[in-house]
Formats: C-alpha cells, structure tokens, sequence
C-alpha cells in the first residue's frame, strides 16, 4: 500500500528534460505567431501606402483633366482671328490682351527642364512646367464686386452701342466694367480670368525648417500677386508631350515634346492636346525593402526616367487630355 502511495507520487510534476522541450515548442509557435503578425501588419501598412499612391495618382489626373480642358475658354468674347500671344507667365498683371486690333493670350505655353521661370523659386530640376490661361465657366454679376476685389474679371460686350473698339474690359476695379447685354440695358455678367502655372516643387512646406517631399503645385496670377498652392504630394516628376494641329482641322497631327523652331509646330496656339506623364512617390518608405528597389520608367516621348533604391515606392503615370475650346473652333470652321 505505501510502494503503490509512493509510485504515484513520483509520477506527478514534469522532468527537466520535459520542460525544456515544453518551452523550446512555446517559445517555437510563439516566434511563428509574432512572425505572421508582423508580417501581416508590414503587408497592411505597405498596401496602405499603395492605396494612398494610387488615390493620389487619380486625383492628379482627374483635376488636370478638368482645368486643362477648359484652357482657351473666354467666354462669350468672340476671339477668333484674334492675334495669340504668348505672354510671360511670371507678370504680375495680366498679359497679352489688346482691344484693338484683338489680341488675347494663347491658352498654353509648356516649358521643358531647361526653360528657366524665374516665379517657380522651388521648382524641382529636371520637370516641366505649363502655364494655362482661361476664363471661369461662371458668371459675376457686374454689381456684386467690392471695392478691394482681388480677382480679374473678363466682361465683354453685346451691347451694338458700346464702342467698337472696346470689345472687353478686363481688371479689378469695380468702376471698368461698363460693357452692356445685348439689349444695352445692364451692365453684362462678369467671369473670373485664370492665369496659372502647374509645376512640380521639391518641397511642400519650404523654406526654414520644411521639407524635402516633392509635390505637385500651383501658382495662381490674384489681385497683382502670385499665390503659390500645394495640390498633391509625392509628384515627383512631371512631363508634358504636345499634339500639335499642322493643318488647321482641329485634330491633332503630329506629338512633340516642345515646340520646335519653325513650321506649324512652332506656334502655340496649335496645340490641340497635351500628353501628361508624372510619376508618383509614397509618401513614406515601404517597410521590409521588397517594393522599393531602383526602377525605370519610359515617359512617352519625353525620354526615360531612372530612380533609385531610397525605400519609396514609386510608380508611373500617364493621361490625354484634350484642349476643347481652341480645337472645337477650329473644327467649326
């Protein structure tokens, strides 16, 4: 009876032996475990930064689409056979508009790497920058304008009595805007006039104690100064190819990078689309190191674009955007 006690009692417990193995197996299953949990968080926040890259990137596109197609919209102004000038887009008034003979600023002009704007302080090295003229979609009613309005305003004529020579009035002052609707008996509805440049900065927030995040800009001509305004971060380069119209019809004939030193492809006013390539930058490092590695991107036309291995992932886009108002008149013609 006390052998059989004591035979039982020895079984109780664990050996040594025993118990190692027990925590070797734990401390096994608990690597695996906290392996797949931070590799599941690693995925999550990286796929994270993926969406954000590719939100990012539809924004750009989209709102370059909505302003640059409107780009030579004047209105009611009857332009056509106007003289197109190509007016500085650094001026702090706006420039290019003659009543008479009619001249009104043509609706872009693109600038490569090497064309140099001295208003685009940070602008990165190596991108293009574009400047885009055009009136707003809305009207103001001539009366509602305080005294310091800021913004210029287009007001053109349809009144047969107001002087020929007058075709439009544009500027701040409440007091210039006289031209008359068509039945001469109010002073005509007024349109906001765009004068902007869309460029990519090496900074969002620059100057002292900012940062090195390179974003998509824009710098607005309002009330005499030039209003810098961060759109999207993490563009990192931005191109431009412009489809040029070489016969007159409307349609887009030929595609360059720039505008060439003579001929059709010269001028302007015959750019009927342009071709928008941007790569975009995560806004943070990729964790791990598996996404980020260098890359080489072919942009259209414009040439190849290499990156290196810093972390960031990186990827490549492109849109075709149509300049509505300067090819739709000509294809009325």
């Amino acid at each position: 009876m006390l052998s059989r006690r004591l035979r039982s009692a020895g079984q109780r417990g664990l050996t040594l032996v025993e118990l190692m193995v027990g925590l070797t197996l734990g401390l096994m299953v608990s690597g695996a475990l906290l392996t797949l949990l931070v590799n599941t968080s690693t995925s999550g926040q990286n796929l994270q930064r993926s969406s954000v890259l590719i939100e990012n990137a539809r924004y750009t596109a989209e709102m370059l689409r909505d302003d640059l197609q409107l780009a030579g919209y004047y209105g009611e102004l009857q332009a056509q056979g106007a003289v197109l000038s190509v007016p500085d887009p650094c001026l702090l008034v706006p420039g290019g508009w003659v009543a008479a003979p009619l001249a009104v600023p043509v609706h872009v002009r693109g600038y490569g790497a090497a064309e140099v704007l001295p208003c685009l302080a940070n602008r990165l090295a190596g991108t293009h920058a574009l400047a885009v003229r055009r009136a707003e979609v809305f009207t103001v009613a001539a009366g509602s304008l305080a005294a310091g309005n800021a913004q210029d305003h287009l007001q053109t004529s349809f009144c047969s009595a107001d002087p020929v020579a007058e075709p439009f009035v544009l500027g701040r002052a409440p007091a210039l805007f006289t031209l008359r609707n068509r039945a001469c008996t109010a002073a005509n509805p007024l349109r906001p006039y765009v004068s902007r440049i869309y460029f990519v900065a090496r900074c969002n927030r620059c100057g002292s104690g900012g940062d090195a995040m390179p974003t998509l800009k824009r710098l607005d001509l309002v009330g005499g100064v030039l209003v810098e305004t961060a759109l999207v971060e993490g563009v990192e380069t931005l191109r431009f190819e412009y489809g040029f119209d070489t016969d007159g019809d409307g349609s887009v004939d030929t595609t360059l990078g720039a505008a060439t030193a003579a001929g059709a492809t010269s001028r302007w006013e015959n750019v009927m689309a342009v071709r928008v390539h941007f790569v975009m930058r995560s806004t943070e490092r990729a964790l791990g190191g598996t996404l980020a590695g260098a890359q080489s991107f072919t942009l259209g036309g414009t040439g190849a674009l290499a990156t290196p291995a810093d972390g960031f992932v990186r990827r490549a886009y492109s849109t075709t955007i149509r300049f509505v108002n300067p090819s739709g008149a000509r294809e009325a013609q």
